[in-house]
C-alpha cells in the first residue's frame, strides 16, 4: 500500500484518538452530554473504518468492540457512567498502542478490556435510571445546559401607521436575522394599485423562518413596542417539516407534511413542469401555500449549505518538514532581497529602485504568510494535559483540576513540539509536590480541589507560558538543607530567596523523601531548564508561602525570521527584536560607572554595549540609546549608532559562541557581514547578576 496514504491515516488516527480523549473527559464531567457522546462515537467509528481499510486489522476489530459499548449507551440514551469513561479511556490508550505497533498484540490486556466492556453493557443503568439523571439535569439552571437549535415561524404584519409612528419594520426584521440563520419572504398581495397608494402607509407583511438557540421570549423582546399594535404570530416548527435527517425534503414532501392532498401532489408530479407551478395554475392551489413551502425548502438548503461550509472547509494537510523547507527558502529570499536593495541603492538607478521596492514588498508578504502557516494555538498543547491531570488525580488520590488561560495564543509549531516534555514535568511536580491532599487543604481553609493553571500570553517577541498551582509553595528551608547535604552550597552560605529557588534546577536535585512513579528522581526540573535554554528562552520560579508556586517560561515566538532593529557598536553589528523596542534617542556619552538612567519620570537600568561585548575601536562622543521592554520591565542599552529597522533571518551560531550570554543567533546582512541577534531577556539577567556581584 502507498506509504503516503498510510502516513495520512496515522496522522488522522492520532487526531481522532486525541479528539476521543477530549470528548470522554467532557462526558466524565457531564454524563448526559449527548453532543460529547455522539462525537466520541463518531471518532471511534471513523477509526474503526479507516484502520481496517489501511491494514490495521487488530485496531479496527478492537475499535468495533469499544464502539459497540458506546453505541449501547448512546442509542438507549443512558448516561455515561464513570466506569464507561474510564474503560473507554483505557481502550483508547490500547488503540493508540495497536496503531503504533501494528504487528504487536497484548492478548491478556485486550481480553480484560473486552470482558469489562461486555460486562458494562449488561449492568448499565436501565432507561428509567437514565431518565432520572436527565430529569435532574433539567432542573439545573438553563445556563448550565447547551440549548439546541430551534426553528421558529414568525409572521409580522405591521400596523398601517407604523411609519407615521417613527418605526421602521425592516429594521425589526434585520434584528431577527441577527439571532441566527434565517429566510425571509415579504407578502405584497395587500399593496393597493398605485392610484390608491398612500406612501405613508405600510402594506407589506413578512414571514421569517429563524433557526436559533434563543427562546420565544427573546424573539418577542424585539417586538416589545409593537405588541398589541401590530400583528405578530410566533410558533415553533419541527425540523421534520422540511428536513429528512440531514437532507432537504422535496417540495411535494413538505406539502404532504402539511396534509396537502396526496392525490393532487401525485398528479402534479406526473407532468414535466415544476410542481409548484402546476399546483397553482391547474389545481387552484393558493399561491401563499406553495410559497410558504418553497420558503421552508429554501431555509433548509441554507442550513445544510452553511453546515457543509463549516465542516467541509477547504484544507490541505502539509507535513511540518515541508513548511520548514519553505521557511528556509523564504529566509534565503529575504537575505538576497536585502543584498539586492543595497546594490541598487549604491547604483542610484531609480527605475530599478522601484522594482526592488516591489520585490521587497512581495518578499515581506510571502514571509508573513509562511510564518502564519507555522503558527498554531497553544491550546493544542494545553489540551494534552487534561488527561494527565485526570490520571494524576486518581494515581495520587488527590482532587485536582486543570484550568487553561490564553489557549488562543499562537506560537511556532516547532516550539510547541519542544515544550511538551518540559510542561509535563512541571504539571507532574505541581500535582505531586505542590498541591496538598484534600484533607490537608481543608485543614488549611482551602478548597478541597487543588487547581493547576496553564496560561499563555504574548509579550513582544516572546510568549510567556506559566504553570501555577494553589498549593503549599516551595519549602526553602528544606531546599537549602538538601543543597548543603549534597555539597551544592557551603553550610555557611548566605543565599537570597531567589538563589534558593534556583537550586531546584540543579541536576539530580530533589527534596522528595520517597521516590514514586510520578516524581522524586530529581531529573524533571533539570530537563525543563535545559530544554528551555535550547529554545533561547528562560525559566524562572516564584512562590508565596502557603499560597502556591508559579513556573514561568519565556519562549521566543518563532525560531525563523523576525523584524529586527539594527544597531552598531564600533565595527560590530547587532540586531534587537523590533517587538522589544520601546524608544530610542541620543545623548552625550556617560561615564562608565553609570548603571541607572533617568528618562522622564522613570528610572531605568542602563548598560553600554561596549561594557557588555567589549570594544574594537574608539568610542564617539555621543551615544545612541535604545530602551527595550522585557515583559513588565524596561532596560536601556547604549550603542554607537542606531541603523533602523531590518528584517532578519535567524541563523544558528556555532558551538563556540552558543553559550555567550545575551546572544540568541546571528543574521547575514546585505553587505555579507554578520550581525549578532541579541537576547534581551538574557542581557537583563546578566546585568542584574552583575549588579548583585558588585554589591556583594
Amino acid at each position: 500500500m502507498n506509504d503516503k496514504l498510510i502516513e495520512t491515516f496515522l496522522e488522522e488516527a492520532l487526531e481522532l484518538l486525541d479528539g476521543l480523549e477530549e470528548h470522554l473527559l467532557v462526558l466524565e464531567k457531564n454524563p448526559i452530554d449527548s453532543d460529547a457522546m455522539n462525537a466520541a462515537f463518531r471518532a471511534l467509528h471513523s477509526i474503526k473504518g479507516s484502520a481496517s481499510m489501511f491494514g490495521f486489522e487488530k485496531a479496527g476489530t478492537f475499535a468495533h468492540e469499544v464502539e459497540a459499548a458506546l453505541d449501547h449507551f448512546r442509542t438507549n440514551m443512558k448516561p455515561a457512567i464513570p466506569e464507561l469513561t474510564e474503560l473507554v479511556l483505557q481502550s483508547r490508550d490500547y488503540l493508540r498502542w495497536l496503531i503504533d505497533n501494528p504487528e504487536g498484540s497484548n492478548d491478556e490486556l485486550e481480553a480484560v478490556l473486552k470482558r469489562d466492556l461486555a460486562a458494562l453493557i449488561s449492568k448499565s443503568p436501565e432507561p428509567e435510571a437514565a431518565a432520572a439523571v436527565q430529569k435532574s439535569a433539567i432542573s439545573k439552571p438553563a445556563s448550565s445546559l447547551s440549548s439546541p437549535d430551534r426553528t421558529w415561524s414568525i409572521i409580522f404584519t405591521p400596523s398601517r401607521d407604523i411609519y407615521r409612528r417613527g418605526v421602521r419594520p425592516e429594521s425589526l426584521v434585520k434584528e431577527l436575522q441577527a439571532l441566527g440563520k434565517s429566510s425571509v419572504r415579504a407578502y405584497c398581495a395587500a399593496v393597493p394599485p398605485l392610484s390608491q397608494l398612500n406612501s405613508e402607509d405600510c402594506w407589506l407583511s413578512w414571514k421569517i423562518l429563524l433557526t436559533t438557540k434563543v427562546d420565544e421570549a427573546a424573539i418577542r423582546d424585539i417586538f416589545i413596542f409593537e405588541e398589541g399594535i401590530s400583528e405578530i404570530k410566533i410558533e415553533e416548527i419541527s425540523h421534520d417539516e422540511f428536513m429528512d435527517g440531514d437532507e432537504v425534503k422535496r417540495l411535494g414532501e413538505i406539502l404532504s407534511y402539511k396534509q396537502f392532498p396526496a392525490d393532487s401532489i401525485q398528479q402534479a408530479l406526473k407532468k414535466q413542469r415544476p410542481i409548484g407551478e402546476i399546483l397553482i395554475s391547474e389545481m387552484n392551489t393558493a399561491p401563499e401555500l406553495v410559497e410558504d413551502a418553497l420558503l421552508e425548502q429554501q431555509h433548509a438548503r441554507t442550513l445544510t449549505q452553511n453546515s457543509k461550509e463549516d465542516t467541509e472547509r477547504k484544507t490541505i494537510r502539509i507535513r511540518s518538514e515541508k513548511l520548514d523547507i519553505l521557511l528556509n527558502l523564504v529566509g534565503e529570499l529575504v537575505t538576497v532581497q536585502a543584498q539586492l536593495s543595497q546594490a541598487v541603492k549604491d547604483s542610484g538607478d531609480r527605475h530599478v529602485q522601484g522594482i526592488t521596492d516591489y520585490v521587497k514588498r512581495l518578499a515581506s508578504e510571502l514571509r508573513a504568510t509562511s510564518m502564519e502557516l507555522r503558527l498554531v494555538p497553544v491550546d493544542s498543547l494545553f489540551a494534552k494535559f487534561k488527561r494527565l491531570v485526570r490520571d494524576l488525580s486518581k494515581q495520587l488520590d488527590k482532587e485536582l483540576e486543570l484550568k487553561v488561560e490564553g489557549g488562543e495564543t499562537e506560537i511556532d509549531k516547532s516550539v510547541i513540539d519542544t515544550l511538551t516534555d518540559p510542561l509535563m514535568h512541571l504539571v507532574r511536580n505541581a500535582a505531586d509536590h505542590g498541591l496538598e491532599d484534600s484533607a490537608e487543604r481543608e485543614r488549611k481553609g482551602k478548597p478541597r480541589v487543588g487547581t493547576i493553571v496553564l496560561s499563555a500570553v504574548h509579550a513582544g517577541a516572546f510568549v510567556r507560558i506559566s504553570v501555577r498551582d494553589d498549593g503549599r509553595g516551595l519549602n526553602r528551608t528544606r531546599i537549602l538543607e538538601r543543597a548543603v547535604e549534597r555539597g551544592i552550597v557551603a553550610a555557611d552560605a548566605k543565599l537570597s530567596s531567589d538563589e534558593i529557588d534556583q537550586l531546584i534546577f540543579q541536576p539530580g536535585f530533589s527534596t522528595a523523601s520517597v521516590i514514586s512513579n510520578v516524581s522524586g528522581r530529581g531529573v524533571g526540573l533539570d530537563v525543563v531548564k535545559t530544554a528551555i535554554k535550547q529554545l533561547g528562552g528562560n525559566l524562572s520560579v516564584g512562590m508565596r508561602e502557603g499560597e502556591g508556586t508559579e513556573f514561568t517560561l519565556d519562549i521566543p515566538l518563532t525560531l525563523a525570521i523576525i523584524d529586527g532593529f539594527l544597531v552598531r557598536s564600533g565595527r560590530r553589528m547587532y540586531v534587537i527584536p523590533l517587538s522589544s523596542v520601546d524608544s530610542c534617542f541620543d545623548r552625550p556619552r556617560p561615564p562608565r560607572t553609570e548603571r541607572l538612567l533617568t528618562h522622564g519620570a522613570e528610572f531605568i537600568p542602563y548598560a553600554s554595549s561596549r561594557t557588555l561585548f567589549g570594544e574594537d575601536e574608539a568610542a564617539p562622543e555621543r551615544e545612541e540609546l535604545v530602551i527595550v521592554n522585557i515583559f513588565d520591565a524596561k532596560l536601556a542599552l547604549g550603542f554607537d549608532q542606531v541603523m533602523g529597522g531590518y528584517q532578519t533571518v535567524i541563523k544558528p551560531i556555532g558551538e563556540v559562541a552558543r553559550f555567550v550570554p545575551g546572544v540568541s543567533g546571528a543574521a547575514i546582512l546585505a553587505d555579507g557581514n554578520i550581525a549578532l541577534i541579541l537576547d534581551i531577556a538574557a542581557l537583563a539577567r546578566q546585568i542584574k547578576s552583575g549588579e548583585r556581584t558588585a554589591k556583594s
